[in-house]
């Protein structure tokens, strides 16, 4: 098994940057993917479990249920 090309480990460094983690830590996830011989598959599967849901999509989301539900709901009391 090869190991990670320095494009795919800047791939992951973007990944974790963008989980606000600091550069020691960085470099610590890096280097233990690495001694564990991960591939940048199963890397980048790790890294995205740990990112963060984004709140505002949570929202617009029940906003859209919420809509649609208050349409069909309106459409039904017509149509019956």
């Amino acid at each position: 098994m090869a190991a990670m090309t320095e494009t795919e480990l800047n791939r992951l460094r973007a990944k974790l940057r963008r989980l606000d983690l600091t550069e020691a830590s960085i470099n610590s996830c890096l280097h233990k993917f690495e001694a564990d011989l991960e591939t940048y598959a199963s890397a980048s599967r790790v890294i995205e479990a740990w990112e963060r849901p984004d709140p505002s999509q949570t929202v617009l989301q029940a906003l859209a249920c919420g809509l649609i539900a208050a349409v069909l709901g309106g459409w039904f009391a017509s149509v019956s």
